[in-house]
């Protein structure tokens, strides 16, 4: 069971944008979080925002929750992604099964943190006698799973004739999971979201979770029914979340805009500084505002889901506008991102610049297929004009 937490996690996750910039040369060259970035994230308390009180958590708000993960990301966006993923993950865990696999996933000196992909590019089950047997599997983009103890992975289940019925997620432990190290791109390097095999591993029926039963908050974590943070549409919660570690990237990067405008002129005009010309007001009204928009559409969205949890279900038409929402918000955090890039000067084509590092981390997270706008536009759609969202996370 992990230490009680300590004050206010905003303030903390603030404290520590230096050491994290700090961290980035090293955590560029391994392709994912240096082992003192995460001891200090974990004494921090740092991981354990989502988790219950009764496993000593903090148990915060959802809202808080973001201001956490947007400063984080202002320090370094592939520190955010860790933690958001390895959250929503550790929801998971919390929220999907029964409190005997909870108790374990919390058990005293373990590591609780869990990882999770519910698409797997390949997947092979069969029944065995008290669960399932993964035979051979593919997970792809499975972010921080080597700092993670469980891993969430989805599977399918077939009828005789081979017809996907039902989807499942199965909770095992990370030493299970092979690492293929596939993970070498040009931005978010840290998030180590390596492709995952698994070769013959059980899995007992108590730590497998229908996505039918899932979808519609039909959690097995009947103890924690009281709880709200625990009693949300997980489909809109994770389509939000992976928004908030770009905004917190685009904050970062305007901040960095500012600071280097006041101390350069514009090549070829007679501008002596940046920050005098109009065009550079303009751009900073543009960019602003868009990152003003996304920050109210990804709060709004949170708020939304917290009030869904106190006061009843979320209509179908609810759950794929916050899926909407969080595309777009994503859209506007990249536009933010590039059109400062573009005014930042011959200096911003270093791979050793600070804004072309941010650059080419909100690139790669703002691709996260969930965030696509022509997939998400057409799932809300799809919902407005009657039609089935066609995405097996809603229900086909």
């Amino acid at each position: 069971m992990i230490a009680e937490p300590a004050s206010d996690p905003v303030a903390v996750a603030a404290s520590l944008m230096p050491f994290l910039r700090s961290q980035i040369a090293e955590t560029d060259t391994l392709a994912r979080l240096p082992d003192a970035t995460v001891a200090t994230l974990e004494e921090r308390h740092l991981f354990d925002m989502l988790v219950p009180r009764i496993y000593c958590g903090r148990q915060i708000p959802l809202t808080t929750y973001m201001d956490v993960i947007v400063e984080l990301g202002k320090g370094d966006g592939s520190v955010a992604w860790n933690v958001a993923l390895l959250a929503i993950g550790t929801w998971m865990a919390t929220t999907f099964y029964p409190k005997e696999v909870v108790d374990e996933v919390f058990a005293a000196g373990g590591n609780f943190r869990t990882a999770a992909v519910l698409n797997p590019r390949s997947a092979k089950v069969r029944s065995a006698d008290g669960g399932v047997v993964i035979e051979e599997g593919l997970w792809a983009f499975n972010s921080g799973v080597e700092h993670a103890g469980w891993d969430v992975l989805g599977i399918p289940f077939h009828d005789d004739a081979g017809n996907v019925v039902d989807r499942g997620a199965a909770l095992i432990p990370a030493s299970q999971v092979k690492l293929v190290d596939d993970w070498d791109t040009i931005g978010l390097r840290g998030s180590g979201s390596t492709t995952v095999r698994v070769a013959d591993v059980f899995v007992p029926t108590e730590r497998i979770a229908l996505l039918s039963k899932a979808r519609r908050e039909n959690y097995a974590s009947a103890y924690l029914t009281g709880e709200p943070l625990y009693r949300f549409p997980f489909v809109p919660f994770f389509a939000i979340n992976l928004g908030l570690p770009g905004l917190g990237m685009a904050k970062a990067a305007l901040d960095l805009f500012l600071e280097k405008s006041r101390g350069r002129g514009i090549a070829f005009t007679k501008y002596p500084k940046q920050d005098q010309a109009a065009v550079t007001h303009l751009l900073i009204g543009e960019v602003s505002s868009k990152i003003d928009a996304a920050e109210l559409i990804l709060k709004r969205s949170l708020e939304e889901l917290e009030t869904t949890a106190l006061l009843g279900k979320m209509t179908m038409e609810r759950r794929t506008r916050i899926w909407r929402d969080a595309g777009f918000a994503s859209q506007l955090v990249w536009q933010a991102v590039d059109l400062l890039a573009s005014a930042s000067g011959g200096s911003f084509a270093r791979t050793s610049d600070p804004m072309n590092r941010i650059w080419r981390d909100a690139r790669v997270a703002t691709l996260h297929g969930a965030l696509n706008t022509d997939t998400t536009d057409e799932l809300f759609g799809r919902v407005a004009t009657g039609h089935a969202p066609n995405n097996h996370l809603l229900g086909e």
